[in-house]
């Protein structure tokens, strides 16, 4: 008769455990900043996500800005639109090449105490980013130029009701998804990942900056996009700290409420 088990060697006992395969079901894999490395390169995340950019805003975003009156609620309607339908792409992306993408990523097993802490997170950022570096900057910016420096609006004036609710959700929910997947999840994870989380966390946070361009006078958009790259910067620290794509997306969101109550009640 064949045996099904082997004999103990020399030292073993048959009652020793047996460490669990990497491929079964009850395996861990490290949460945090040591878990599973990105599989995809940081150029290869920009150029997919600057193929999805444009494409989406051809397909989408034109036909809405055509359909819709005001220009203010078409503008929100169609950067709504165009974020929803890039996350969606990211992730089609990201599932069919980089299966492995959620556990790089993050995402925790518990997800409410996540999210208090990104309430907290996202509450200290906002004096932090506001009052310190803000004013810092345009100290800075006025010095040198010797003009009042003001950063453009980034939300239409006079909305409707309806444009003021867009605005919220667009602000609150989907934003911070569509940011957070790609500057942080998608981007600052591939860059930390090979080069550690410096040149993570800035050459996030300068894209993250670019990403958020508003016309206006030269100094003033200069000072918007460089206090949106010191906030990217911020939030690569909390996702480091927390190690999940939850945490980040629901700080970016507490930051974007503060903001928000702010603009309306001083409008």
């Amino acid at each position: 008769m064949v045996r099904s088990s082997r004999e103990p060697e020399h030292g073993e006992s048959m009652t020793d455990p047996v460490p669990p395969r990497p491929d079964q079901p009850h395996s861990m894999v490290p949460e945090g900043p040591e878990r599973q490395k990105s599989t995809w390169r940081w150029w290869e995340a920009i150029g997919v996500y600057v193929v999805v950019f444009l494409a989406s805003n051809v397909v989408v975003a034109v036909p809405l800005l055509l359909a819709i009156h005001p220009t203010g609620l078409a503008n929100l309607v169609a950067s709504a639109a165009v974020a929803i339908v890039i996350v969606g792409l990211l992730l089609l992306w990201l599932s069919r090449y980089h299966p492995g993408w959620r556990t790089a990523v993050g995402f925790p097993r518990r997800p409410w105490p996540e999210v208090g802490a990104g309430v907290l997170f996202g509450a200290a950022l906002y004096p932090v980013i506001v009052l310190g570096v803000g004013l810092a900057l345009t100290a800075i910016l006025q010095a040198v130029s010797g003009h009042s420096v003001r950063a453009p609006r980034q939300l239409p004036t006079h909305l409707s009701a309806v444009g003021v609710g867009v605005s919220v959700v667009y602000a609150v929910v989907i934003a911070p998804i569509h940011e957070e997947l790609f500057f942080r999840g998608m981007l600052f994870r591939s860059i930390r990942d090979n080069y550690g989380f410096g040149a993570g966390a800035v050459g996030s946070g300068l894209a993250f900056g670019l990403i958020h361009y508003v016309p206006g006078t030269a100094l003033g958009t200069l000072l918007l996009m460089s206090v949106m790259v010191f906030t990217g910067i911020g939030l690569a620290y909390v996702y480091e700290k927390r190690g999940n794509i939850v945490a980040t997306v629901v700080a970016h969101a507490t930051f974007n409420v503060i903001g928000l109550i702010l603009i309306y009640a001083l409008d």
